[in-house]
């Protein structure tokens, strides 16, 4: 493996991945920043919230909900394709369009849709020519400075979302906790930064343990979605085969499909995130099901979310997978930027 070659990082890394990666405590300065300029939205109390054009950012809402645990009192949908469900109509429904120029002649028909059925509707343009092309009728909208929206920008992007439901007054102004965060995000890269040898890189000895199995990565509470997003991030940057399950599932759905056949479970590995914040059930089905699984030849680790908040554990977590992802990329040899996609 080549995780302390540099040159050989350099040429497999050709479109400089890391530095993405480890611009995430940046791009939440520039999101809230950007947050901190808007003024207050003035829109009829609202009770659910129908996210469209959000496909390539499906993590970040189930993020956002895990950033909101203790104050969520808003339900979330997500809008895949068709028509607005028939449930979605009145003030108390905010119809929230994210549009970039993939999505928007998909987001112009479903904002007629919402006008139809009398929602409130707030738009996110990622840049200002887009906005210019769309027709708004004087509707509560934001513009982006030439914003794209992809996997590594999920920071940016999420703290945008969030700062939109802080600017409805429904989620609790979190400006004095950026710097804390972003102390921490910096600290944490500083033990598994390129440069930190294996020996002492806790993120390059895990993707070291991972080459060569099959990965499924489990979680449950606020960490969650943090499974989801270290599980995609393995997929689409090391393009090798990872999942990721509800500990609960896992627990009483599926823990007897891990034996067979022999030769799958012994190329297996299946890594559990922990958090002190969680239920206390949580992590005990976690460290039961690991011993359960260990002790049957299948092999586990787990990582612990580090830091004394929730904003802390999820995205000091997230960090940590990505550089997770991008070692693994580079253990098998293989650019971690493209992915591959239906259009």
């Amino acid at each position: 493996m080549h995780f302390d070659n540099f040159d050989k990082i350099r040429v497999i890394d050709q479109e400089g991945m890391v530095e993405k990666i480890c611009d995430l405590a940046n791009q939440i300065e520039l999101s809230w920043s950007f947050v901190q300029k808007q003024k207050n939205l003035d829109l009829p109390l609202v009770k659910h919230i129908y996210f469209c054009g959000v496909t390539k950012q499906l993590n970040a809402i189930d993020i956002l909900r895990a950033m909101m645990t203790e104050s969520n009192s808003v339900g979330f949908s997500s809008h895949e394709n068709g028509n607005l469900p028939f449930w979605c109509q009145g003030k108390n429904n905010l119809l929230l369009l994210v549009v970039d120029h993939d999505s928007a002649e998909e987001m112009i028909d479903l904002l007629e849709q919402g006008i139809e059925k009398e929602c409130s509707i707030f738009v996110l343009f990622a840049d200002q020519k887009i906005k210019n092309n769309f027709f708004t009728k004087s509707i509560a909208h934001w513009v982006l400075p030439d914003h794209k929206f992809d996997r590594t920008t999920l920071g940016f992007d999420t703290f945008i979302l969030y700062g939109i439901l802080y600017k409805l007054g429904l989620t609790p102004d979190i400006s004095q906790d950026i710097s804390n965060l972003k102390l921490n995000l910096e600290t944490t890269i500083q033990h598994i930064d390129v440069n930190v040898p294996s020996a002492l890189n806790p993120a390059k000895r895990l993707a070291g343990q991972m080459v060569g199995r099959w990965i499924k990565i489990v979680a449950g509470g606020v960490m969650l979605p943090i499974a989801n997003r270290w599980s995609d991030q393995i997929n689409q940057s090391a393009k090798t085969l990872s999942s990721s399950d509800n500990i609960y599932h896992l627990a009483h759905g599926s823990l007897s499909g891990f034996y067979n056949p022999e030769n799958v479970v012994q190329h297996s590995m299946m890594v559990f995130l922990k958090s002190c914040l969680n239920d206390q059930k949580i992590e005990w089905m976690i460290d039961r099901v690991k011993e359960e699984l260990m002790c049957n030849g299948i092999g586990t680790d787990s990582y612990s979310a580090r830091g004394g908040d929730i904003l802390s554990q999820i995205w000091t977590t997230i960090l940590f997978g990505d550089f997770l992802a991008y070692y693994l990329a580079i253990a098998y040899e293989c650019d971690p930027t493209p992915i591959a996609s239906l259009s």
